[in-house]
This record gives structure tokens, sequence and C-alpha cells, in this order.
């Protein structure tokens, strides 16, 4: 099956990538950026074209014809961090609502758009699929946008998946837990702020769900995540373990946003229904992220911890 992944330069897309090579797929990925430093590419070749899907989305598009996929998944996104949402709207509203509208006009295979669970808001409990919308910042306004245009196609050929927070080695160094890696190799505090609670997903078990729904079509929605939410700070705290520290000696802990989110916490049982779950727990993930921060401690000490904001 031929497949094309774009925001493929994400550390999501290539995982994506990783995980579907050894089971006979033909991948072609495209992504903004040229290819990353080793840290994050983890030294993996493939077929990846650089193209701005906004700025240049023509010849992106001829590049798709050409791969002639049957499947296209969509990783691309404005993501960034959540306040800077508020600052600069509009590429959030281009690349995470206008793009997705842009991609159905063009279709010509199946499509799997990747959302978000921040569509749901913050939430004590886990959601389902059919959980009200309660978008608390632009960033998720703009997700939620672009999943009810294409509901609204009435496409069977459309899946969404809004999987929970995921982490792998090869992730920014400015989220959260690929930071803390930072601060235990380097020795440099990072701010921890407020102490939200998250479901934490391995890409590996994300990626293992969107194969079982290339193997398995279904339209429709489908929430991926990890059983219960974790605090930042336990988060935080099970990193610096692996490296026999504490979250004391690599952290300073900081109010939290105004009005921030305090629980994400997506119900799976849909997919789970369909076969899937996760199997990568949060010590087994951390230990890898450790292994990885060992892997490439050189490197990281010379990488920026701060996201560069890149409409």
């Amino acid at each position: 099956m031929r497949v094309c992944i774009l925001g493929a330069g994400g550390c999501f897309g290539q995982n994506l990538a990783m995980y579907l090579k050894p089971f006979g797929y033909e991948v072609m990925g495209i992504g903004r950026s040229e290819t990353k430093p080793e840290p994050y590419s983890l030294g993996f070749r493939w077929d990846y074209r650089p193209y701005h899907l906004v700025g240049d989305f023509n010849s992106a598009w001829r590049e798709i014809e050409e791969f002639n996929p049957e499947v296209i998944i969509n990783f691309a996104a404005q993501a960034g961090l959540v306040p800077q949402s508020w600052q600069y709207p509009e590429p959030f509203y281009l690349t995470n609502t206008i793009l997705p509208a842009k991609i159905a006009q063009h279709l010509f295979c199946r499509y799997i758009h990747i959302g978000s669970s921040e569509v749901y808001g913050s939430n004590i409990f886990p959601v389902s699929e059919d959980a009200p919308i309660k978008c608390s910042s632009p960033y998720a306004v703009s997700k939620a946008a672009a999943d009810l245009h294409l509901m609204t196609l009435h496409d069977e050929r459309i899946t969404i998946v809004r999987p929970s927070n995921s982490y792998c080695p090869g992730q920014s160094l400015h989220r959260i837990i690929p930071r803390a890696v930072h601060a235990c190799v380097t020795g440099q505090k990072m701010k921890l702020q407020g102490n939200p609670s998250k479901s934490y997903l391995h890409a590996e078990d994300l990626s293992a769900a969107i194969e079982l729904l290339l193997r398995n079509p279904k339209p429709g929605i489908f929430n991926v995540g990890s059983e219960a939410p974790v605090s930042i700070h336990k988060l935080v705290e099970e990193v610096a373990s692996q490296f026999g520290k504490t979250t004391k000696d690599i952290a300073e802990v900081t109010e939290g946003r105004p009005n921030e989110d305090q629980c994400f916490w997506l119900s799976s049982e849909k997919i789970m229904r369909l076969g899937w779950k996760p199997v990568i727990d949060l010590r087994t993930g951390m230990m890898q992220m450790a292994e990885w921060g060992r892997r490439y401690a050189d490197e990281i000490k010379s990488l920026p911890t701060e996201y560069e904001f890149r409409p």
C-alpha cells in the first residue's frame, strides 16, 4: 500500500514512517523542513520531500499526485505553543483549518486527518468522540474547525484521529518530556509551569492505531489515548528518576498560565473495539527517552530548547 504522510518532518510523522516500513508499506513524506539534525531524525532515511504545504500547495500536491498514494495521512499543523495562537492566530487557521479543507477539495484517495484532544477542553473523566467541543484557545478552535468541515462532507474516505499528548525519541526539545531529558543531561534547570494532568501516549502506540485504520478502513472520528492522565510533576519526576535525579534537581516550579486546561483525558474504547490498545507504559517510554538523551547527549547540549515560531 502506498501511503503519503504530510507534516512528515515532525517526530510523529517520522515515527509513523519508521513503523510502517517493516510492514511493507511504500511511504513518502512531505514536510516544510529540510532533514533535521540526527537527534531529531535518528538517522532514518526515507523518501522525504521538503515542501511548504501552505506556502506552495500546488507544487506539493503535484508531488502527491505523482506518487499516487492510496492513503494520505495529515500530521501537518501549526502547533507551536498555545499562547502563541492568541498572539498570531492567522497561521494557525491557515495551516490547521484551511489546509485540510484544501486537501479534502483535491482528494482522490483515502484520507486520515490527525486532529487534537484539545478540542474537548478540560475534563476530569475520559471523554468519547461524541463529547461536546469545548475549545479554550485559538489553536483548539483551528483544529476543531477542520474536524467539523471534514465531518460535514460525509465522505466515507475520511477518518479523523484525535490523539492524546504524544511523545517519542526525536521530539523537539521545547516539549515537556524532551525538555526534562535536556535538563537531566545538561544540568540546566527547566521551568515547570503549573501542574495540569494529561494523557501521554508513546508515538509508536499512535502509529499502531493508524496502521490498524490503514488495514481496516473506517470513516468517522477515533480517539487514541493512554488509559489515564498523569500530572506533569509526576511526568518530570519519572524522567528525572531515569537519571538518578529528582524533580528539584532539574526543574524550577512556577505558576501555571491563567485559564490553562487542567486535565486532558480521552476514552479510546471505540478504537479498542477494533483491536487496538496502548502497549508502551509510561515507565518504559521514559526509559526510551532517557536512552535517547544519553545517546545524543553531546548534540542535545548544543540544540535550542526554546520554540522558534515559524508561520
